[in-house]
């Protein structure tokens, strides 16, 4: 029925007036736009194969790994900082999984071809996105303008590839100077993937979301939308027992933007949203059931988690030299569950699911521009947080059994305090930053309660401390008539580093824990372009970052390695050919079995390299055809974040998850 809507939407589209656009390019190394922010198009085509998923599209971003663990739902990392560290954004609010074994991280479930613009802010350099952004500030948004005239307009995309992928997008906008309607929609899937040895990998996913937005816009600058979506699937997994059979999302927000409304208070901005996430991981839906020691029966487990969200935003300007943004912000998130041990002789759906934590965070914050110099300013920001979270579990469960909680029913509560400070400058051709700044961050679910660990000193981990990181970020970015660039170089400390350690000396026995350590990392990305003549283009990204674990004098865990991408363009009147180099070093600073969140060193990994190829044809101004192969030469190889390889039946056993081997795929985009 999904795929039936979909095409029905593609259908209808050509009927909408075309519009000149300029040729779109395949992006494989996405620039800096100013030397703090990262800014690009979701919806250009790009290599590696165009992204079905948040994290998908971010790890085409230098500084952004990904922690694999099939073909989708992978975890995001900037600068070896995962999880919570990595704050994500969206229109729609904060998405908040329910896997307490990070199936489902909140980039699973964004679909980049919905969104207009992806913003990656780095480091703890903003306050207005809510707390807890200690490696980067991730933002996927939509326009809000209002129409210039009656009419249609949108885009649409179609993908295939090897390994049965297909996939459809769809994103429609109806109205006039007033009123608008947009719809957007997409469908993916795939069959499981060949690694370069030609083994297959479990990994198959099969996916879909609808969305649509309903808005009044009485003037350029002021706005009310409403808007509603729901979305699912199921995603294999290669580095767990258990895969992803449900993936419902339902959503409802409000947001708006009033202008012009007096002499101190310009513009507010207001939202108001709701998501729930209803999620299903079994061991048998999409795998054979194969009793072990560790699963001797079907299994199901049935987590679910409520949001409620919403954040007012005030901006007024001082003396024309300042601009002050502040206001409140505000979430409260509840999670549940439920299991079955044996799903062939109960259903999960009978059961009542039993809530095991809840979360509550308010927060106020300002955040003031100050161009005391046509070309310079200072920029600096303060936020508080108030945050109470609440242990519902009764009883804690481990291979010994069930034994009483002593943190039943037990609120943990803190203030946190976060803020930065910033100074800009520009010349005719460059721009710099330097700044400082320190954000304070609540555990998480995951790290306090959805892994079931202990700590060092109890039962459980809800007696850890805060994380509390210090940074300094410096950046450039430079353009000529034939050379641009940027650079960005960071320095931090971070106090009672929350870190997962598998293999923690606790009763004479390895342990998993949460505990507070204490850290230093450093590290940089470097992006430089040339242009030949019209037609060449050369372009290299380098990103590099090095963690101690202080406290334990070695290697900070889950750290990528270096890697340096380089791109080789030719554009010749509609068509441009490219080609693309990806090394990576090999990494041997590793700390077996400590981590965070999304994963735990497994082992020391090689270095690698591919090559990749693609070319585009501009078939009008608005429509383009890209089409490529990746991994060229069919390479064997796994990035270093890799989730450790788990025995599925019927699959070859593999020490990490491996990347895809060669893959082709054609790419079809239209904007109208």
């Amino acid at each position: 029925m999904k795929r039936s809507l979909l095409t029905t939407a593609v259908l209808a589209s050509f009927a909408a007036s075309v519009t000149a656009d300029e040729l779109e390019k395949i992006v494989v190394i996405a620039p800096m736009q100013t030397p703090l922010t990262i800014s690009t198009d979701p919806k250009l085509p790009r290599q590696p194969m165009p992204a079905q998923d948040g994290a998908d599209l971010l790890s085409s971003i230098a500084g952004f790994s990904l922690v694999k663990k099939g073909a989708a739902s992978g975890d995001p990392v900037f600068r070896g900082m995962a999880g919570s560290r990595l704050n994500i954004v969206t229109d729609a609010g904060s998405t908040l999984g329910g896997c307490g074994s990070r199936m489902d991280p909140p980039t699973a479930y964004i679909t980049p071809q919905s969104f207009d613009t992806l913003t990656v802010i780095k480091g703890p350099q903003t306050v207005l996105y809510g707390p807890g952004n200690s490696a980067a500030t991730v933002v996927f948004s939509r326009d809000n303008e209002r129409m210039e005239k009656a009419g249609v307009s949108g885009f649409m995309n179609s993908v295939v590839g090897s390994f049965g992928r297909k996939g459809i997008n769809t994103d429609i906008k109806v109205g006039n100077e007033t009123y608008f309607t947009r719809l957007t929609g997409s469908y993916q899937e795939s069959d499981d993937y060949k690694d370069g040895n030609g083994d297959d990998v479990h990994s198959a996913y099969d996916k879909w979301n609808m969305d649509a937005e309903f808005a009044y816009t009485p003037t350029e600058n002021e706005y009310v939308i409403v808007s509603v979506g729901k979305s699912d699937g199921n995603v294999a997994y290669g580095d767990r027992m258990m895969d992803g059979s449900l993936f419902d999302k339902e959503h409802l927000g409000l947001r708006f933007q009033l202008a012009d409304l007096g002499s101190f208070v310009n513009q507010i901005e207001g939202q108001i949203y709701y998501n729930y996430i209803d999620h299903v991981m079994d061991n048998y839906s999409l795998r054979p059931f194969v009793p072990s020691m560790m699963m001797k029966m079907p299994m199901a487990s049935n987590p679910d988690r409520r949001t409620l969200g919403a954040k007012f935003t005030f901006s007024s300007t001082l003396m024309d030299k300042a601009t002050l943004q502040y206001g409140v912000d505000y979430q409260r998130n509840e999670h549940r569950n439920r299991t079955v041990m044996n799903a062939q002789m109960a259903d999960f759906n009978d059961f009542n699911r039993v809530e095991d934590a809840e979360f509550r965070q308010t927060g106020v914050f300002a955040e003031l521009e100050y161009r005391y110099k046509p070309n310079q300013q200072w920029v600096v920001g303060l936020r508080a947080d108030d945050w109470i979270a609440t242990d519902k579990r009764q009883f804690l469960s481990s291979m010994m059994g069930s034994t009483p909680n002593p943190t039943a029913d037990k609120s943990k509560d803190d203030t946190l305090m976060s803020g930065f400070i910033r100074h800009q400058w520009q010349t005719e051709q460059t721009s710099f930053y330097a700044g400082l700044g320190h954000t304070e961050r609540f555990p998480d679910y995951w790290e306090l309660i959805g892994g079931g660990r202990a700590s060092e000193s109890g039962p459980n981990a809800f007696n850890v401390e805060p994380e509390k990181t210090t940074q300094l970020d410096l950046g450039s970015v430079f353009k000529g008539e034939a050379w641009q660039g940027s650079t960005s170089f960071f320095l931090n400390q971070v106090d009672d580093y929350l870190l997962i350690d598998n293999n923690y000396e606790k009763m004479g026995k390895a342990t998993s824990v949460v505990r507070n350590i204490d850290t230093r990392s450093y590290g940089f990305e470097l992006e430089l372009q040339k242009q030949f003549g019209a037609a060449w283009q050369v372009a290299s990204a380098l990103s590099y970052v090095r963690g101690e674990n202080r406290s334990d004098d070695v290697p900070l865990a889950q750290q990528p390695p270096l890697r340096l991408k380089t791109t080789i363009t030719y554009q010749l009147q509609q068509w441009e050919l490219g080609a693309l180099l990806d090394l990576a070093k090999g990494q041997h600073r590793v700390a077996i079995g400590q981590g965070n969140i999304a994963g735990q060193d497994v082992s020391e990994t090689a270095g690698f390299g591919t090559v990749a190829l693609n070319a585009s044809y501009q078939i009008q101004t608005d429509m383009v055809l890209s089409f490529g192969v990746d991994n060229l030469f069919d390479k064997l190889y796994a990035e270093h974040l890799s989730r450790a390889g788990s025995a599925v039946s019927g699959y070859t056993q593999i020490d990490r998850i491996n990347a895809a081997g060669r893959t082709l795929w054609a790419n079809w985009d239209w904007r109208f």
